[in-house]
This record gives structure tokens, sequence and C-alpha cells, in this order.
């Protein structure tokens, strides 16, 4: 048995590489060029031959994906992550096809990124589809699906991490299901759900006048660690928010505060900031072009009460 696999991401996928080593079934790997500085030497350090890595420049990389591939004569192709539309030609190379790794359900979740969306959308729980490639983006039959519970405050690279090990767990019922030509197909159900893309500038931001306090934490969640925290603004000074918690603090009757308002700040407890419908969020980390700081050092730093966070879209 040999499986070739293509990836663009580490937590997600080396799980899988590592339990498909173990039983001698890699035929090789395939990154993408842009990605070989975080890459490259994991996968040499998880046991993977320097002459088995290809790296993939997008100016040629489908011609240099089909001679690879042709060359290693694997019985299947699986996928994690991979940002580019596979043509029908190179799905058909291995007999067992091409098997895509999708952290999301389907219809609802297809397209980049799901496990951003579900974070941000504030799920109880997400899912890993294993579904056959075809040549249009995840439109292929069904192979596996597995569901795994969201954890209260998870962020995005605790849960891609755990969803890598979930993935390494179907390595080998997959392979023995394809040994013994077991494995079940079916097609998926039809749905008008819209393709995700990967979040831009303006799903990063926090809006504190229209997001309630959980939903500004699910995105914060979502955001930490791979798109660097959700943004906001103090002043001119962007800040991005990498870790948030709920917070209850007394207030006068009437007291009201415009969302995004700085209402408690001390050495102890750090920063308290006003959400929508009386409810605070305690600012516990934060990303600045000078560095990490908790919501203590800021108050330390100079920020008081009636500082107000803003956003400039």
């Amino acid at each position: 048995m040999k499986i070739a696999i293509i990836c663009n991401s580490d937590s997600l996928a080396f799980p899988t590489i590592g339990a498909l080593l173990n039983n001698g079934w890699i035929a090789g790997v395939a990154i993408l060029a842009r990605n070989a500085n975080t890459l490259y030497q994991p996968l040499v350090n998880t046991g993977i031959n320097q002459q088995d890595i290809l790296l993939l420049e997008k100016e040629n990389w489908q011609r240099v994906l089909g001679d690879y591939l042709n060359s290693l004569n694997p019985d299947m192709v699986w996928v994690f992550g991979f940002p580019w539309r596979i043509p029908e030609n190179i799905l058909s190379i291995p007999p067992g096809g091409f098997l895509n790794f999708h952290f999301g359900n389907m219809p609802q979740y297809k397209g980049a990124d799901p496990i951003f969306w579900q974070l941000k959308n504030g799920d109880d729980q997400a899912n890993l589809i294993v579904h056959k490639m075809t040549a249009s983006i995840d439109a292929g039959p069904i192979i596996s699906k597995q569901e795994l519970p969201i954890m209260k405050g998870e962020n995005y690279g605790l849960f891609c991490r755990r969803l890598g090990y979930l993935a390494a767990e179907l390595a080998e019922p997959l392979v023995n299901d394809y040994l013994n030509n077991k494995l079940n197909e079916w097609e998926q159900q039809p749905g008008d759900a819209p393709f995700f893309k990967k979040p831009g500038s303006k799903a990063l931001t926090i809006h504190w006048g229209e997001q309630s306090a959980e939903e500004i934490e699910c995105l914060v969640n979502a955001a930490n660690p791979k798109y660097g925290g959700a943004s906001t603004f103090l002043g001119d000074v962007e800040l991005r928010i990498l870790e948030t918690s709920p917070a209850e603090i007394k207030t006068e009757n009437g007291f009201r505060a415009d969302p995004g308002t700085i209402v408690y700040a001390d050495a102890l407890y750090g920063l308290i900031v006003a959400c929508r419908e009386g409810q605070f969020l305690k600012i516990n980390v934060v990303h600045t072009a000078d560095g990490y700081f908790s919501g203590s050092k800021l108050f330390g730093m100079g920020i008081k009460t009636g500082v107000k966070f803003t956003n400039l879209n």
C-alpha cells in the first residue's frame, strides 16, 4: 500500500503522516514551496526522506505534481488543506483516487478554512469529512464523517491539534477498507450554502456595536493564533486581541457604556470592556506591533477607564 500526501498544514496532517509512516504506507509528500520554511524540516524530523518531499510552485504545480505522482505510482493520494483546484487528469492517476480531509460539515462549510468559520460561528461541534475528490471543489462523495465537540473557549490552534489526532485515527481503518474493497461512498446532501473564503480584514475585525460579548469571544478564539487575533484599535494603533473571558462587574442602576469602552482597569484584573446588552469581557492577551501584553500590563502602560476601542472600517 502506497499513499502520497498533499498537505498545507502541520497540525492537521502530521499525525496522519506519522500513522502512515509507522505502517510503511507513505510514498511521498507534496507541500507548497511558499510554506517550506514551516513544513519541510518538520517533515524530515518525522522520518520523511528529503528526496520524497516535493515542493510545488504555483507557476507549474500541475505539471510537476502529475509527473511526481506518475513516478511514485501511489494507490491513493490524501489531501490536507490544498488551496488549488486539482484537474481531472491528475485526480485519475492513482487507482484509489484522491481523498480530501475536510475539517467542516458539508454542504454547510464548503470552501476555505472551515475551522475558523465554525469557531467564529460558535458551533458546539465540528465535523471531519473525508470525501473523494472530483474536479468540482468539495463536491465528491463522502467516505467518512466524524464529529468532534468544540470545547468552551477553545482557540484555533488547539482545535486544529485535536482534529489532526482525530484524522490520524482514521488512517488504518481507511486503508483496511480500501484493501478489502469496503470503502463506502454516499453522495453529499444537496444544499445552497455559499462557499466560504479565507477570512479577510472585515471578518477579523471586532465590531463592538454589532457583536455580542459571546460573538466577540468566538471571533477572538477563531483568530488565535493563525490570524494573529481579532483586530481592534486604540486611536490609530491596531491591537490584535488573542484571548478574552466573560466578566461580571457591579454597576450602578442605569449604568450604560458604549460597546468597546473600557469600564474597569487596574493592575490586578487588567482591562474589562463593555459589550452590547450590558455584558462585559476581560481582555487577557493582546498583540501589537511592539509585542504581546496582558491586560494588566496595558493598564500599567497608561490605558485607563473611559478609553474606547474602535475599528477603522
